[in-house]
């Protein structure tokens, strides 16, 4: 290969002697082997940048993130985007589950209650500033993640403040402050670099430390001074794109043009309907030297003669006047399917389904939307699993590790295995069923033919299978002490066809109604 192209390479030159122009179009078209990289009169002058991950990041993220803050602001669409993302990604929180064993495999409930018990303690002031619980700072750290790509956290340890439960607690810092201002490598000489605020190793790309400054401060103290902290001390989650990259970029990146079009495109044409709107009709005259601009016409702002209405009335008209009555055909028909077009690319930007991110439920039935619920649910898999391992797994192990240097958790032999006693789940907040009835059956069906565990079950809807079993237990021991049989619960819903099928659903609903209110009434009698 390398001697075709040498040979191809001296054909070319030779050419090149005989006629400069053939020469540069024979290796214009050598160097061009996909058909996505020619040239031609709808490309233009199509030479996209194409440089280190880095540098396109560091000359471009703060503006992305300016725009995307401002049309989270601003803008209904993108506020929605972002709050969707925060609700299902986390929820109320990703919950901490300890899954302790003992040496036969079994689970620890005693050590798993401990445990549990000490991180609810914690995750209560888990805040540096003790503003924020644990799960309110997992929320934030995802909203940073949608609006900037990227979320900075910072491991401190509070031992000044003693009315703290364990000195390990979280501080967030917003993106905008890594800085390479008056900062100075403090690895290898001539093996380490400063990149937007990232120290790291040039040979292998490990994270050495991260400069910060605050810029929002004018104190004298801190204004100009930069801190440097250890990267063991510093939580950085992103979305890693490219190889080597050492900042994130949002996601809703490819979508700011086209939001902030519609945005404008929007405003324009309720400006458009609301001026349309005022002018209820136009005076037709044959008067061309304007003797009958005379009482009651006023002037505009740009000189134009514009009579006074109230409530719509023209109260009289002057000789050899007509009146037109406009009319207002803002918006036009294409406003609305042109917002949806726009839309439906901002959800596939985003990742959310269009539904949610609009709240336009038109024409949906339940087949589309089982289909969109389980696109979604396999969108969010990913999201759950990176925001476990980025933001879960670094803050927790520290919270270990304080938790049994104080004292407050005895693991024998911790120092030498911790990962027995780390042992832990993470319950992302799970999607609730679209149709209970039909998805129950479904799963019921599931667990006999041993397709799925109830656990399983029981974690797609966000709860804990343990905590589930319990609150039964509670709920029969409180049916026995007054005296109600748990099996007196009525299944009449379940057994009416109709009910499933859809079929006599008035009358069938209530039916239904009727033998529930008749349970009710039974057990209230009871109690």
């Amino acid at each position: 290969m390398a001697i075709a192209r040498k040979l191809g390479e001296a054909i070319d030159n030779a050419i090149g002697i005989v006629s400069p122009k053939r020469g540069l179009m024979r290796r214009k078209m050598r160097s061009m082997l996909y058909a996505a990289a020619k040239t031609t009169k709808s490309t233009g002058v199509w030479s996209p940048v194409n440089s280190n991950v880095n540098v396109i990041i560091g000359a471009s993220s703060a503006k992305i993130r300016a725009r995307v803050r401002q049309l989270v602001r601003d803008f209904p669409y993108f506020a929605r985007a972002v709050n969707v993302s925060v609700d299902y990604v986390v929820g109320d929180g990703i919950k901490f589950q300890s899954r302790i064993q003992k040496p036969s495999g079994d689970l620890d409930q005693r050590r798993i209650q401990q445990t549990e018990d000490v991180f609810n303690f914690w995750a209560d002031e888990a805040d540096y500033a003790g503003k924020l619980h644990y799960y309110e700072i997992m929320r934030l750290a995802k909203r940073q993640d949608a609006e900037c790509g990227e979320f900075l956290l910072v491991k401190r340890y509070d031992a000044k403040t003693k009315s703290r439960y364990l000195p390990y607690c979280l501080q967030t810092i917003e993106p905008d402050w890594l800085t390479d201002y008056n900062t100075t490598p403090m690895g290898k000489t001539g093996a380490s670099i400063i990149d937007q605020g990232i120290e790291y190793d040039l040979d292998s790309g490990r994270i050495i430390a991260y400069h910060f400054r605050n810029p929002d401060t004018w104190s004298p103290s801190i204004l100009g001074r930069t801190e440097r902290i250890a990267a063991a001390d510093v939580i950085h989650g992103f979305d890693v794109l490219r190889p080597g990259q050492l900042r994130g970029v949002s996601p809703f990146a490819p979508g700011v043009l086209v939001a902030d079009d519609l945005a404008m495109m929007m405003d324009s044409e309720i400006d458009s309907a609301k001026m349309a709107s005022k002018y209820l009709a136009l005076v037709k005259t044959m008067d061309p030297i304007s003797r009958q601009a005379a009482a009651g016409v006023q002037d505009g702002d740009y000189g134009e003669k514009i009579e006074d209405l109230e409530n719509a009335i023209i109260e009289y008209l002057r000789p050899g006047e007509d009146v037109e009555l406009t009319s207002n055909p803002r918006p036009g028909a294409n406003f609305m399917p042109f917002v949806r077009l726009v839309l439906c690319m901002f959800s596939v930007t985003t990742g959310l389904p269009y539904e949610l991110l609009s709240g336009d439920y038109q024409g949906m039935n339940y087949s589309t939307g089982k289909l969109v619920r389980n696109d979604f649910r396999q969108a969010l898999r990913p999201l759950w699993g990176r925001h476990i391992r980025h933001y879960c797994t670094p803050t927790l192990t520290p919270f270990y590790n304080s938790a049994v240097l104080t004292g407050k958790l005895t693991y024998p032999g911790y120092a030498s295995n911790p990962y027995r006693w780390q042992l832990r789940e993470m319950q992302p907040p799970g999607m609730e069923s679209q149709d209970p009835l039909r998805e129950s059956k479904a799963n019921i069906d599931d667990i006999a033919a041993v397709l799925k565990s109830p656990q399983e079950i029981i974690k797609a809807r966000g709860r804990d299978p343990e905590a589930v079993v319990k609150e039964a237990a509670a709920f029969k021991k409180l049916c026995e002490e007054n005296g109600i049989s748990v099996a007196d619960v009525s299944t009449a819903l379940a057994n009416n066809p109709a009910a499933v099928t859809g079929q006599d659903a008035g009358v069938s609903g209530r039916a239904a109604d009727f033998e529930i209110m008749d349970l009710l009434e039974s057990i209230s009698a009871r109690v």
